[in-house]
């Protein structure tokens, strides 16, 4: 469906110079007029402004004030806000969950913020068994929601993630049985820069849809509605195990012989160090390391027996429903854990001997810089061959990942809020450096969702020619590129 392109030329035609307004103000004056005041929010102080403000994982984002926040209802509104918007030569950012750290990825000064959180309408058709859901919940709600069909759609691992993850890609703890939550993507509806409305699947606008499936989320459009294809869900086998730094050797050795050897797709794993800015007093109480272990069904046999073996602090290891699963360690980890949080990734092959040298640089630079974070961590996560083979039995996606196994490291720091900005860039300096200093596996894509802006994910895929040519057929002028942040295209 396309959605009439007249109003844009009215938009266009308005005379916003006239005014002597700012193209934020103007936009948003514009707005109010199209789509009602209650769509509209400029004023500052009102608690619906307020929290699309704030409502971001990364509270650096927060910082930033947008001229008026929009909040559509329908893929119509976001068609009319585009439009809108281009007239008046105003930036913006798309909002969905806010969980990307990236500055004005989905943060926005002094222009329009679209605010997607009131699309929250979720369908199941059990003669399909597609789900279908607009952009504006969390994942959490949408697990809660399919889980009283005994089915689940593959997305975040934790409950407050929103959906514009699968966008980036989509790494589940389902994954190793049904590939990346983009691979389950079936039939997109995406408002294109010029405010067309148009769907996306493997027979419409196919090229559309190929680079929407982890290819740089919203630089091709707005992603209004999805259709996914929907996974049976039991009973999990599942929890945290924890441990003090002294057992790091045996821990690591047991992540790196699970990415290796495991060939259960039911079984899945995230291994993550910890590192407080506090003293150690030498009895490691700054440290620690924390395994999420989840097996799809009740038993999951010996699949985490060398985890269970090494001596532990804490086993919550039991029987857990999915949404049970989302809210491990403990409910609201997303929320909870907001700060000035940015992410960088790297990526590994398990036999290039890298997995200790990236986690000997990180624990070196933990303990040289602190005082400039309140919380570090290297997440080591598993890309095994099931996971390959399932994404490319599905059609691939955007990444076209090469098989399995091999391995992405998340990299995450906290700073210490209220650092100037002279020591801010200095600690984001020393980390990017840090993260630099473990070479990536040629032939390896980085993964968007934990991938910082400067390091350009998109070039480490192997389809990025293809990509860039799609990119500028959607965005053919670079309203998107010039005027929203997003991964780079260059």
């Amino acid at each position: 469906m396309i959605f009439s392109g007249l109003l844009f030329v009215f938009l266009a035609a308005a005379p916003l110079g006239v005014s002597g307004l700012a193209a934020g103000p103007a936009a948003c004056a514009n707005l109010t007029d199209f789509l009602t005041s209650s769509k509209v929010d400029s004023n500052e102080l009102s608690l619906q402004y307020l929290g699309s403000q704030k409502g971001y994982w990364n509270a650096v984002q927060s910082s930033y004030a947008p001229s008026c926040v929009v909040y559509p209802t329908s893929s119509q509104d976001v068609s009319v806000a585009l439009q809108g918007i281009r007239a008046a030569g105003s930036r913006f950012a798309i909002k969905a969950g806010g969980h990307n750290p990236n500055t004005f990825f989905s943060s926005v000064d002094a222009g329009v913020l679209i605010d997607l959180g009131s699309m929250t309408s979720m369908l199941y058709n059990e003669d399909t068994t597609l789900a279908t859901y607009e952009p504006g919940s969390v994942f959490g709600d949408l697990y809660d929601y399919y889980a009283r069909f005994n089915r689940t759609v593959v997305g975040a691992r934790l409950a407050g993630v929103g959906t514009g993850l699968a966008l980036g890609g989509g790494l589940s703890f389902l994954s190793p049985q049904y590939g990346m939550a983009c691979d389950g993507f079936r039939e997109l509806e995406v408002v294109l820069p010029n405010g067309d409305i148009v769907t996306a699947s493997n027979t419409t606008n196919i090229d559309l849809f190929f680079a929407m499936r982890g290819g740089g989320g919203n630089a091709y459009g707005v992603v209004t509605k999805y259709t996914v294809q929907s996974r049976p869900i039991g009973e999990f086998y599942a929890g945290n195990v924890i441990y003090l730094f002294n057992q790091t050797t045996a821990v690591s050795d047991a992540i790196q012989n699970f990415i290796q050897y495991n060939e259960d797709p039911k079984a899945s794993i995230i291994g993550t160090y910890e590192m407080l800015p506090t003293p150690s007093f030498g009895l490691d109480l700054d440290r620690a390391v924390i395994m999420f272990l989840v097996y799809d069904g009740p038993d999951a046999g010996d699949a985490f027996q060398n985890f269970t073996n090494i001596p532990h602090l804490v086993n919550t290891l039991g029987i857990k429903t999915y949404p049970d699963v989302v809210n491990m360690p403990i409910p609201m980890s997303t929320e909870l854990s907001r700060g000035d949080n940015i992410f960088r990734v790297g990526v590994h092959r398990i036999d290039d001997d890298t997995f200790q040298t990236a986690l000997s640089n990180w624990q070196n630079w933990a303990e040289s810089n602190k005082g400039s974070y309140v919380l570090s961590s290297i997440d080591f996560q598993p890309i095994p061959k099931s996971l390959t083979d399932a994404s490319k039995a599905q059609g691939g996606n955007a990444m076209q990942m090469p098989d399995g196994p091999w391995y992405w490291v998340n990299y995450l720091i906290s700073t210490v809020s209220g650092l100037s900005q002279t020591d801010y860039d200095e600690a984001q300096a020393k980390f990017r450096d840090m993260v630099k200093n473990t070479t990536n596996a040629e032939g390896l894509p980085l993964f968007i969702n934990d991938a910082n802006y400067d390091q350009n994910p998109l070039s480490t895929f192997s389809t990025y020619p293809k990509l860039q040519g799609i990119k500028k057929r959607y965005d053919p002028d670079n309203f998107f590129t010039n005027y929203t942040g997003g991964w780079s295209f260059d």
